[in-house]
């Protein structure tokens, strides 16, 4: 049986620019492998988890070959 992903989620307000204007940025913090990442958003931040999972998958498929 293959680990489990675990991921620490981040988020903060930041500033975007000239106009002022707040955004969100995170960072995915995988516990597996400490392996970081900073996203420019929300959506970001969950497609590099998403990422991760799906690799993770066809790891385990081919290992179990």
């Amino acid at each position: 049986m293959p680990p489990d992903e675990v991921f620490i989620l981040r988020f903060w307000l930041e500033e975007a620019g000239m106009e002022e204007r707040m955004r969100w940025r995170g960072q995915v913090r995988s516990v597996n492998t400490r392996h970081r990442q900073i996203a420019d958003d929300i959506d970001s931040a969950f497609a590099l988890i998403a990422t991760r999972l799906r690799a993770a998958l066809s790891a385990e498929k081919e290992h179990q070959k």
